[in-house]
C-alpha cells in the first residue's frame, strides 16, 4: 500500500440482495464503515453480522468480477463497487 496507515478491507453482509460486497481502502474500521456509507450504501446496524477481512490482496477475494472491475486499492475510498478515485471526487 502506499501509505502504511491504510488498510485494505473486504467487508460482505448478510443481504444477498446487496454487492458481492464492499471493498474499501481506510484509516480503519470505522473508516471504512463511514466510507462505504458517504457512498450512499447501507451496512447493518449490527456489524458482527458483517464478514471483514483486513489487510485483503486482490488475489484473495473469491469473485473474478469483483478484480475485473474494481478501483484503486492503494488509495483511501471504495474500490469495490467502484464509483470514482479518492474520497468526495464527486463533489
Amino acid at each position: 500500500m502506499g501509505n502504511s496507515a491504510l488498510t485494505a478491507f473486504w467487508i460482505e453482509g448478510p443481504d444477498p440482495r446487496g454487492p458481492l460486497g464492499y471493498g474499501v481502502t481506510a484509516f480503519s474500521i470505522t473508516d471504512a464503515f463511514e466510507i462505504v456509507r458517504r457512498a450512499g450504501y447501507r451496512l447493518p446496524d449490527d456489524k458482527s453480522t458483517l464478514r471483514v477481512r483486513a489487510d485483503i490482496k486482490p488475489a484473495e477475494i473469491e469473485h473474478d468480477f469483483v478484480r475485473e472491475h474494481m478501483g484503486a486499492i492503494v488509495v483511501r475510498g471504495l474500490w469495490y463497487p467502484f464509483l470514482e478515485i479518492g474520497l468526495g471526487a464527486r463533489q
